[in-house]
């Protein structure tokens, strides 16, 4: 036995979540922490930010509990993702899509630059739709 009155590694620590049952802390909340950590050392939370940042841990906190109940919680993520947003809009660009692949980005590009038109057909006599194919 130490001088403290505890036994030797037994401490409940924030990192020994998988063996103390409920106490600690689910890897949700841990990776939320971490991010929210992330945020806070490129700028200080003020205001309606330290708010949000509460609420995003109460919900990481909601996601852990309903897993470990079983429960569906995809509406508690998507809250949780939309409020990591606001915590931090500088993980998506402008068009509020992310960070986008350069293929997907070309993609896109295409669609916003609108249909090209063809040039007349060679056979400019012809009535529109009356061209001959050949088999």
């Amino acid at each position: 036995m130490t001088e403290t009155g505890t036994l030797f590694d037994l401490q409940i620590t924030a990192d020994s979540q998988g063996l103390t049952g409920n106490y600690g802390q689910g890897p949700t909340e841990l990776e939320t922490r971490a991010a929210i950590a992330e945020i806070e050392v490129a700028a200080q939370l003020t205001g309606a930010r330290r708010t949000i940042k509460q609420l995003c841990i109460a919900l990481a906190v909601s996601i852990d509990k309903g897993n470990t109940k079983g429960r569906a919680i995809a509406n508690e993520a998507g809250q949780l993702f939309a409020m990591m947003n606001q915590l931090d809009p500088s993980e998506t660009d402008a068009g509020g899509l992310g960070t986008l692949t350069p293929e997907t980005e070309r993609l896109f590009n295409g669609f916003a630059r609108g249909p090209i038109l063809e040039s007349e057909p060679a056979d400019a006599d012809a009535p529109p739709g009356d061209h001959e194919t050949e088999l």
